[in-house]
């Protein structure tokens, strides 16, 4: 007798554990599901450049840091789907341009005649030890691309090539100066202005990727400033080289 309900339990105690661990499971799997419905779904994706700007014609009182002209951007792309293995991607977002110097000189000041009349020039620094000399200008960017899966679209993972464009137009510029002046003071210079630059600004763009991964090479045909901009910079243009990833 007491053989037989030990035996009766040995048998159940199983059977417990696997009731225990299907209920579990289905309980787990229901929640995914309920946090699924709940989490709000963009319909589109984020994608983040990042690269070096290239200038091209740039003026001798202008010297140009690779290193220290950095280009940042962020944008939400919708992608449409017209056959099988080519989308359109259209996106909206910022792009925001930085341009370093290398020698103890402003980026650019302006100076005002007798008749009224502005001209934005570059001056020298005070001082000799130059910490940062950054200009600074961010956009409101619109870029088009047309993108060839060669995997198809319904896999999506695998290595794909994108042409395109992009339009731009800028709200808001601005320059950066660390250094120390004459008298060995620590001195920080910031300015705000439009500087001369051109306000819209269009270029063509080409990626190589894998997956969310790619590399990128952008090309603007607007140059940087307008005619009313510092003396010798009326060519001058330039290009972007990068890395971009692509999520959600």
């Amino acid at each position: 007798m007491l053989y037989g309900r030990y035996m009766m339990k040995k048998n159940i105690f199983p059977f417990l554990v696997i009731l225990l661990l299907t209920f579990s499971h289905a309980g787990q799997a229901q929640l995914t599901e309920e946090v699924k419905k709940k989490t709000p779904e963009l319909p589109g994706q984020i994608m983040v450049d990042f690269g070096f700007n290239l200038t091209s014609d740039t003026p001798e009182t202008m010297p140009y840091h690779w290193w220290r002209s950095k280009s940042f951007g962020i944008y939400f792309v919708k992608p449409f789907e017209f056959s099988k293995k080519f989308e359109l991607r259209p996106g909206i977002g910022v792009s925001l341009e930085k341009f370093g110097h290398n020698k103890n000189m402003a980026v650019a000041s302006y100076q005002e005649d007798i008749n009224g009349n502005v001209s934005i020039e570059f001056d020298t620094i005070p001082g000799s030890s130059l910490k940062k000399n950054q200009f600074s200008i961010n956009y409101i960017e619109i870029p088009l691309e047309v993108r060839f899966n060669f995997n198809g679209n319904e896999k999506k993972d695998g290595l794909f090539l994108a042409v395109g464009g992009s339009a731009a137009i800028r709200f808001d510029s601005k320059t950066k100066i660390k250094y120390t002046d004459e008298y060995g003071n620590k001195m920080k210079d910031k300015q705000k202005n439009d500087f001369g630059i051109n306000t819209i600004r269009l270029g063509a763009s080409a990626r190589l990727g894998y997956r969310s991964f790619s590399v990128f090479y952008k090309s603007y045909f607007t140059n940087v400033f307008s005619s009313s901009g510092p003396t010798g910079t009326s060519d001058m243009v330039y290009s972007t080289i990068g890395v971009s990833l692509t999520g959600l």
